[in-house]
Parts: structure tokens; C-alpha cells; sequence
């Protein structure tokens, strides 16, 4: 079952880059072959990496909240609760790991082949947990992950293994050899190809035992450290395989029909006696059956009648190709105009087009809500990795971590500006509705709370000097020490 999955997701791959089958036929092929069938590119007009690419962009996430507190909730805080504090450290390890360009090939993997993994490690050099990503096993030719599940309940991982080739660019014999690498919830096990064609125990330098245990410090397991990221539904390309066959053959039976008769040809009906023997200025290429006609030539015919047979009508198969076109976007739920060329009245604004986008969105959402919890997974286990490797962390008792995405929707500057200024009439947090309205990301935001104060400190340090320069000391309001009295009485609350 593996092989043959692995045979399947190298032809998920194969499509998504455009290396799609020719389907031509023996007439076809005669000449056709050598344009549509290049050593380098094959002819295709690859809708799929289009499909793929247009909901991949609406997956962007934006920050993290622990127990419900965020980045901002951290940045405004003179002393932070510990949630917060929490949420800003794994914001800080999304960044230093450069999550925001990896989750670009996270997703585009995991939508294209059906899955994608993320494996979390510790890295003692930077002193932070690192996360490494990996894509589906695809065969010896492409290594990759393959989680194995418990027959009895498919959604209890009972271990995850990684298949990989050595590379020593400086020991080429040490280079191409198989290494796997099998990841259970309490320790890691290395193994190595034998020349036997047998995997034996392997152990990388610096590694002091095998199997490496892989427990916290109490002795417990961490968990095993492969997340999984998982489409829905699978791979995006699976359902539109067929149509993409079809458009690319549609395209080459037009080319096809173009070339045999989607152009004029010159008829001449003889009448009684003569023949080609007639024809003058005509260079004989292959005999007298065929003469050359070109812009400037002259044809001269005795007891004949010369006319022209007009080209075929080709609009038919044109319609046909982009109907297939349509049916794609149908199917998957992409609106047409990312999938054919439009003109400037064809994408439509405002209100139409998030109708139009609806499904493209509601899709997106969806995978958010699924790649964010994997993604709630990963930090949940790179802060048990932490705490047991690294540095002590603020202890918290409960940890529910949520993903913060982007808006799937079209973005729409004046009406969520508009929206904004209503929240903020009711009185919601500034930096809630820079985050959750107008989509900034909380480093965005952070930065901009830094601006905020450092301009502020600036201005009291200028009224500070004015006052010290007038000879005039700054007072502070005559009732400043007193405790304020609330709800009456002397158990009122400063």
C-alpha cells in the first residue's frame, strides 16, 4: 500500500510542475511530436499549480494567543502575565525560525500531495526549539515521512518514520547511503542501510546513547515530535486530474485542426482539357501535384475555375476549451478569472466579488481552522521541548494555544477601515481591531506600540525641560497621594 502511494504522490507532484501526459495521435504525432513533446518542457496548460497557488495565498498566519492573551497583550503590559509572556516567546521562535516564508511550502505540500509534516527539534546552538519541514514519503527516489497508525483506531499515531540519503560533498563514499529515523512518543532510533541490504542501529556524533530517550524532565515522554498537516479531503489536484487531461487535449486537437484546416486553401477546378502542365511560375517542389502559393506569385490556368476554400470556423473548440476551463473552476471552487485571461470588465468588485469568492474563502477557512491546530500541536510540543532543553519558562498550569490567521477574504481597505472606526466607537481595543479587523500582524503592531512610547517619552522629556528651563517645578495634583474612595466607606479600593 505504501509503494503504491508513494507512485501516487509522485504523479501529484509531476502534475502540480506541469510535466503532464501527451495524448496525441498517430496523425497527430507525425506533426505535432516535436512541439508538444520537447526534451526539456512538455506542452500542457497547467491549470493546477493555479488551483493550488490561489487558496495557498489565503493561508497566512498572523500570530498566536496562549489562554487568550497575544503579543500585544505582552507589549502593553509593564510586567506581562505569564500567558502572555508565553504567546510573545513563541512568536519570537516562529520568527527566528523563518516560519513566515516556510509555511509557504508547508501548505503548498500539504494541499498538493494530501500531507506535509513539521518536525520539532531542539537546537543547542541558538538555545530554541527549531522547526524542520518535510514533506510525504514519495518512494526511495524522494524520501520523506510516513506516520504509521494503529489499525484498530486511525487516528492513534503509533510512530513516525523518516526516510532520508546521506550527502557528504567531501566524502562522496559516505554520500547515497539510506538512513531512517523512527520517531516513538518516548525516544528517537536511527538506523543505517547495511551492505546486507539490513537496517542497522545508527548513531550520529554526539549522540551518547541508542535509542536517544526523548522524555521531559521528569521522565516522562514528550510525544512523538512529527506533526502532521493534513488537507482535508486530500489532495487538491486529485479531483481535476481528469479535466486537466482534457483541456490539454482540447488544446492539441485545436492546434491540430488549425493546422489541417483553419486556414484558406486554393481550390482550382479544371474544365475539359489541361492540368497542372498549365500552371506557370509554379517552382516544382515534388512533382507536378503541388505548387507553391505565396504574396506576390501569380497563378495563370487554362479552362479552369480558381477559388478559395475558407479556413474552419475554430470558435466551436474554443468554446469547448473553455468550458472545460469552467468546469475546473467549478469543481475546485476557484472563480474562473484566476484560471483563464480576463478583460478589464470581467472581475467584478465589492459586494459581487466576495459573493463570487465565497466558496474560495470558506475553503480557505476551513484549512485554517485544520493547519492551525497542527500548528497549536507543533508550539505545544516545542514548549515541552524548551522546558526540558532549555532555559526555565513561565509554569502554566492549563495551555490552550489558537492560531491567528489573516482574513481569507478579499480585503477590502475602506470597509473594514469603516468597520473599525464603529468597533472602536464601542469602545474595543485598539490593537484588537488592528489584529482581528484590519489584519496587521502583532509584530506590526508591537512595533508600532514602541513608536508610540518612545514618542510620547519624548514629549514629556521636552514639557520636563521647558518647565526646569521657566524655573516653574512640575506639580502633581493636590489630592495625588490620597486613596480614591469607591462604593463609599473605608473598604473602598485605591
Amino acid at each position: 500500500r505504501q509503494e503504491n502511494n508513494a507512485a501516487r504522490v509522485r504523479a501529484l507532484r509531476e502534475y502540480y510542475a506541469g510535466e503532464h501526459p501527451v495524448m496525441l495521435t498517430k496523425r497527430q504525432q507525425e506533426y505535432l511530436g516535436e512541439l508538444v513533446e520537447g526534451e526539456s518542457f512538455t506542452f500542457a496548460h497547467n491549470l493546477v499549480r493555479s488551483v493550488i497557488d490561489t487558496l495557498r495565498e489565503r493561508l497566512d498566519v498572523s500570530g498566536f494567543t496562549v489562554n487568550g492573551q497575544g503579543v500585544e497583550d505582552a507589549d502593553m503590559a509593564d510586567q506581562p502575565e505569564p500567558d502572555a509572556q508565553v504567546a510573545a516567546l513563541m512568536w519570537s521562535w516562529w520568527m527566528q525560525n523563518k516560519a513566515d516564508s516556510a509555511q509557504i511550502t508547508l501548505y503548498r505540500r500539504a494541499l498538493r500531495d494530501g500531507k506535509a509534516y513539521v518536525i520539532v527539534d531542539w537546537d543547542s546552538v541558538a538555545m530554541r526549539p527549531k522547526f524542520m519541514l518535510h514533506r510525504l514519503d514519495a518512494g526511495d527516489e524522494q524520501p520523506g515521512i510516513v506516520m504509521h497508525h494503529d489499525p484498530e483506531d486511525s487516528n492513534r499515531v503509533l510512530y513516525a518514520t523518516r526516510y532520508f540519503y546521506t550527502f557528504d560533498p567531501l566524502n562522496p563514499g559516505k554520500t547515497g547511503i539510506q538512513r531512517k529515523t523512527v520517531y516513538l512518543p518516548g525516544e528517537i532510533r536511527k538506523y543505517i542501510m547495511a551492505k546486507a541490504g539490513q537496517w542497522e542501529p545508527y548513531r550520529d556524533p554526539g549522540d551518547a546513547t541508542w535509542p536517544l530517550p526523548w522524555v521531559d524532565a521528569t521522565g516522562a515522554p514528550m510525544g512523538i515530535p512529527v506533526i502532521e498537516y493534513a488537507n482535508p479531503g486530500g489532495s487538491e489536484i486529485d479531483q481535476i486530474i481528469g479535466l486537466q487531461n482534457a483541456l490539454n487535449k482540447t488544446w492539441l486537437d485545436l492546434i491540430a485542426a488549425a493546422d489541417a484546416s483553419g486556414f484558406p486553401i486554393l481550390a482550382i477546378e479544371y474544365q475539359g482539357e489541361g492540368g497542372f502542365g498549365s500552371i506557370q511560375d509554379d517552382a516544382d517542389i515534388e512533382g507536378n501535384d503541388e505548387f507553391r502559393f505565396a504574396p506576390g506569385r501569380a497563378i495563370e490556368v487554362d479552362n479552369a475555375n480558381v477559388k478559395r476554400l475558407d479556413g474552419a470556423n475554430l470558435q466551436p473548440m474554443i468554446e469547448t476549451m473553455w468550458t472545460i476551463v469552467q468546469a475546473i473552476s467549478g469543481v475546485s471552487r476557484t472563480p474562473a478569472y484566476y484560471l483563464r485571461p480576463v478583460g478589464g470588465g470581467d472581475v467584478p468588485s465589492g459586494e459581487a466579488l466576495k459573493q463570487l469568492e465565497s466558496g474560495l474563502a470558506k475553503r480557505a477557512q476551513e484549512r485554517q481552522l485544520i493547519f492551525g491546530q497542527a500548528w497549536a500541536d507543533a508550539f505545544s510540543m516545542a514548549y515541552r521541548v524548551a522546558q526540558t532543553f532549555g532555559p526555565s519558562l513561565p509554569e502554566l498550569p492549563e495551555m490552550d494555544i489558537q492560531t491567528v490567521w489573516t482574513d481569507a477574504n478579499v480585503r477590502n481597505e475602506l470597509s473594514q477601515a469603516q468597520t473599525g472606526i464603529a468597533y472602536q466607537q464601542l469602545n474595543v481595543p485598539d490593537d484588537t481591531i488592528w489584529q482581528y479587523v484590519l489584519g496587521f500582524t502583532p509584530s506590526e503592531i508591537a512595533g508600532w506600540r514602541d513608536a508610540q512610547r518612545r514618542d510620547e517619552a519624548v514629549k514629556l522629556a521636552s514639557v520636563a525641560d521647558a518647565l526646569r528651563r521657566s524655573g516653574v517645578a512640575p506639580q502633581r495634583p493636590a489630592d495625588a497621594t490620597q486613596p480614591v474612595q469607591q462604593n463609599g466607606g473605608a473598604n473602598g479600593t485605591a
